[in-house]
Protein backbone atom coordinates (compact mmCIF):
# COMPACT_ATOMS: atom_id res chain seq x y z
CA UNK A 1 0.00 0.00 0.00
CA UNK A 2 1.21 3.46 -0.91
CA UNK A 3 0.44 6.45 1.35
CA UNK A 4 1.12 9.70 -0.43
CA UNK A 5 -0.02 13.22 -1.23
CA UNK A 6 -2.84 13.27 -3.78
CA UNK A 7 -2.47 14.09 -7.46
CA UNK A 8 -5.02 15.10 -10.10
CA UNK A 9 -5.61 11.46 -11.01
CA UNK A 10 -7.00 10.81 -7.50
CA UNK A 11 -10.12 12.89 -8.08
CA UNK A 12 -12.16 9.98 -9.48
CA UNK A 13 -10.83 7.66 -6.78
CA UNK A 14 -12.08 9.97 -4.04
CA UNK A 15 -15.48 10.24 -5.73
CA UNK A 16 -15.72 6.43 -5.85
CA UNK A 17 -14.65 6.10 -2.21
CA UNK A 18 -17.23 8.67 -1.09
CA UNK A 19 -20.04 7.14 -3.17
CA UNK A 20 -19.32 3.67 -1.81
CA UNK A 21 -19.42 5.04 1.73
CA UNK A 22 -22.68 6.89 1.04
CA UNK A 23 -24.27 3.70 -0.28
CA UNK A 24 -23.25 1.66 2.78
CA UNK A 25 -24.98 3.76 5.44
CA UNK A 26 -28.34 5.53 5.11
CA UNK A 27 -27.04 8.57 7.01
CA UNK A 28 -23.74 8.90 5.07
CA UNK A 29 -25.32 10.97 2.29
CA UNK A 30 -26.13 13.60 4.93
CA UNK A 31 -22.56 14.29 6.04
CA UNK A 32 -19.96 16.20 4.00
CA UNK A 33 -17.56 13.34 3.22
CA UNK A 34 -20.47 11.30 1.87
CA UNK A 35 -21.42 14.10 -0.53
CA UNK A 36 -18.31 14.00 -2.74
CA UNK A 37 -20.22 13.09 -5.89
CA UNK A 38 -18.54 15.04 -8.68
CA UNK A 39 -15.17 16.29 -9.90
CA UNK A 40 -15.65 19.82 -8.55
CA UNK A 41 -16.38 18.56 -5.02
CA UNK A 42 -13.53 16.04 -5.09
CA UNK A 43 -11.04 18.70 -6.21
CA UNK A 44 -12.22 20.90 -3.34
CA UNK A 45 -11.58 18.08 -0.81
CA UNK A 46 -8.16 17.29 -2.30
CA UNK A 47 -6.86 20.70 -3.34
CA UNK A 48 -9.26 23.41 -2.05
CA UNK A 49 -8.14 26.71 -0.56
CA UNK A 50 -8.78 25.59 3.02
CA UNK A 51 -7.05 22.21 2.64
CA UNK A 52 -4.11 22.22 5.03
CA UNK A 53 -2.80 18.67 4.49
CA UNK A 54 -4.13 15.62 2.63
CA UNK A 55 -2.92 12.06 2.19
CA UNK A 56 -4.40 9.13 0.33
CA UNK A 57 -3.81 5.39 0.62
CA UNK A 58 -3.69 3.46 -2.62
CA UNK A 59 -3.67 -0.19 -3.51
CA UNK A 60 -4.91 -0.61 -7.07
CA UNK A 61 -7.24 2.31 -6.37
CA UNK A 62 -7.79 4.86 -3.57
CA UNK A 63 -8.70 2.93 -0.40
CA UNK A 64 -8.20 5.67 2.18
CA UNK A 65 -8.26 9.43 2.62
CA UNK A 66 -7.31 11.76 5.44
CA UNK A 67 -7.66 15.49 5.07
CA UNK A 68 -7.05 18.34 7.46
CA UNK A 69 -8.98 21.48 6.59
CA UNK A 70 -8.24 24.88 8.03
CA UNK A 71 -11.05 27.13 9.15
CA UNK A 72 -10.71 30.61 10.68
CA UNK A 73 -9.45 29.54 14.10
CA UNK A 74 -9.49 25.76 13.88
CA UNK A 75 -8.47 22.65 11.99
CA UNK A 76 -10.77 19.71 11.29
CA UNK A 77 -9.91 16.16 10.22
CA UNK A 78 -11.88 13.96 7.83
CA UNK A 79 -10.96 10.31 7.52
CA UNK A 80 -12.43 7.72 5.18
CA UNK A 81 -11.35 4.13 4.55
CA UNK A 82 -12.89 1.75 2.02
CA UNK A 83 -15.03 -0.81 3.87
CA UNK A 84 -13.18 -3.67 2.16
CA UNK A 85 -9.95 -2.45 3.81
CA UNK A 86 -11.17 -1.48 7.28
CA UNK A 87 -9.49 -3.20 10.19
CA UNK A 88 -6.13 -3.32 8.38
CA UNK A 89 -4.67 -0.22 10.06
CA UNK A 90 -5.02 2.07 7.04
CA UNK A 91 -6.84 4.81 8.97
CA UNK A 92 -4.25 4.68 11.73
CA UNK A 93 -1.35 4.74 9.24
CA UNK A 94 -2.83 7.69 7.35
CA UNK A 95 -3.52 9.58 10.56
CA UNK A 96 -0.13 8.93 12.13
CA UNK A 97 1.66 9.99 8.95
CA UNK A 98 -0.32 13.21 8.48
CA UNK A 99 0.11 14.26 12.12
CA UNK A 100 3.89 14.03 11.69
CA UNK A 101 3.46 16.75 9.04
CA UNK A 102 1.53 19.08 11.37
CA UNK A 103 3.33 21.34 13.88
CA UNK A 104 2.87 20.33 17.51
CA UNK A 105 1.18 23.61 18.42
CA UNK A 106 -1.75 22.86 16.09
CA UNK A 107 -4.70 20.99 17.55
CA UNK A 108 -6.99 19.24 15.06
CA UNK A 109 -10.60 18.35 15.80
CA UNK A 110 -12.58 15.38 14.54
CA UNK A 111 -16.34 15.86 14.75
CA UNK A 112 -18.30 12.61 14.90
CA UNK A 113 -22.09 12.32 14.91
CA UNK A 114 -23.61 9.90 17.41
CA UNK A 115 -25.14 7.82 14.61
CA UNK A 116 -21.67 7.11 13.17
CA UNK A 117 -21.01 4.26 15.60
CA UNK A 118 -17.91 2.97 13.78
CA UNK A 119 -16.14 6.35 13.89
CA UNK A 120 -17.07 6.83 17.54
CA UNK A 121 -15.22 3.61 18.29
CA UNK A 122 -12.29 4.11 15.90
CA UNK A 123 -11.46 7.80 16.45
CA UNK A 124 -9.89 7.26 19.91
CA UNK A 125 -7.99 4.23 18.55
CA UNK A 126 -6.26 6.40 15.96
CA UNK A 127 -4.92 8.87 18.49
CA UNK A 128 -7.72 11.36 19.11
CA UNK A 129 -8.84 12.26 22.63
CA UNK A 130 -12.46 12.96 23.55
CA UNK A 131 -13.01 16.64 24.32
CA UNK A 132 -16.76 17.30 24.52
CA UNK A 133 -20.14 16.75 22.90
CA UNK A 134 -23.01 19.00 21.96
CA UNK A 135 -26.58 18.59 20.71
CA UNK A 136 -26.91 19.51 17.02
CA UNK A 137 -30.38 20.64 15.96
CA UNK A 138 -29.90 22.38 12.60
CA UNK A 139 -27.33 20.53 10.44
CA UNK A 140 -29.79 17.89 9.22
CA UNK A 141 -33.33 19.33 9.04
CA UNK A 142 -35.70 17.41 11.29
CA UNK A 143 -32.96 15.40 12.96
CA UNK A 144 -31.33 16.08 16.33
CA UNK A 145 -28.17 14.25 17.30
CA UNK A 146 -25.10 14.60 19.45
CA UNK A 147 -21.76 15.53 17.92
CA UNK A 148 -18.68 14.28 19.73
CA UNK A 149 -15.53 16.36 19.34
CA UNK A 150 -12.18 14.62 19.56
CA UNK A 151 -8.80 16.37 19.32
CA UNK A 152 -5.24 15.47 18.44
CA UNK A 153 -2.13 17.66 18.35
CA UNK A 154 0.39 17.77 15.57
CA UNK A 155 3.67 15.95 16.07
CA UNK A 156 6.09 17.79 13.79
CA UNK A 157 9.16 18.99 15.72
CA UNK A 158 8.51 16.57 18.57
CA UNK A 159 11.60 14.82 19.86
Amino acid sequence: MDIRKPNKDDVKGLINLSKKFANEYEWAKEIPIGKITDIKKAKKWLFGNNVYKVLVAEEEYIVGYVGIKEYEDSYEASILVDSDYRGEGIGKSLTNKIFKMIPEEIEVEAWVADFNKLSLKVTPRIGFDYKKKFLEKEFIPGREFYVYIFTRKGEKNKL
